[in-house]
Order: structure tokens, then sequence, then C-alpha cells
């Protein structure tokens, strides 16, 4: 099997989690990128941490939605998963943070500041995605 039938084959298993991902990237770098601005003021250290961190938050953003994939539907789904993903985007935003600036208290007031911010995005992002999904299956529902 060549590597570019294991890539399409990746990208056809993981379609929707891909697309969502990335819709979730650009969401993440525009919050990132103000927030970052509005502590240290600093353009450069603002645009460095909102592409930086982003990228890395997306690979654990992506394994978040591969093990909530597993979880079954239920009443609170989007706000029980909105706080999974808090607790893994603080640890994230904290050691990126730290490795751009070299400073602990910088690192945690990000850490604090943009993950918290960015929850509130993220939910509605995840609002907006649980409606495309269940979109989806009525459609799919109605032709069967």
């Amino acid at each position: 099997m060549s590597i570019l039938t294991v890539m399409s084959d990746f990208f056809k298993e993981n379609k929707s989690t891909l697309a969502k991902t990335s819709t979730y990237y650009v969401v993440h770098i525009v919050v990132a990128a103000a927030v970052v601005y509005a502590v240290t003021h600093d353009l450069v250290a603002a645009m460095t941490l909102s592409l930086l961190e982003p990228t890395v938050q997306c690979f654990a953003y992506f394994f978040h939605e591969k093990v909530w994939g597993h979880v079954k539907l239920q009443k609170f789904r989007s706000l029980v998963k909105t706080f999974s993903y808090y607790g893994v985007h603080l640890g994230v935003a904290a050691l990126v943070a730290y490795a751009v600036t070299r400073s602990w208290v910088v690192a945690f007031t990000l850490s604090l500041l943009e993950p918290t911010v960015q929850m509130f995005f993220f939910y509605f992002h995840e609002k907006i995605w649980e409606k495309k999904l269940k979109s989806k299956y009525r459609t799919i529902e109605l032709h069967c």
C-alpha cells in the first residue's frame, strides 16, 4: 500500500473531522491574535502566538474530536465537550505561550485568558456543527 493510498484513506475516513478542525483553526487564529495583542501590546508576539498556538491546538483538537466521536449524544453534549476541551486548551496554551515569551507570568496570564475567550467561540462553533450534523442525518432519514 503506497503512502498516497494511506493518506487518501485517512482523508476519506476523517473528512468531517478535518473540515470541522479547519474551520475551528481559522476562528482560533483570529481570537488568539486579538487576546495576545490585548495582553502584550506586541504585534510580533500576537502574530507568532496566534499562528503557533492554534497550530499545536489543531492537533490536540483533532484527537479530542476523535475521542468525542465515540461518546453517544447526550442532552448537554456541547457544554460538557466544551469544558473538556477547555482543559486541553489550557495546558497547550501555557506551554506554547511560555515557549514564545519565556515568561511564566505572561504564559499563565495568556493560558487562562485566551482559552477562556476561546471557550465561548468553541461553544458556538460546536453548536453550528451540531446543527449541521443533525440536518445531515435528517436528510438521510428522509431519503430512506
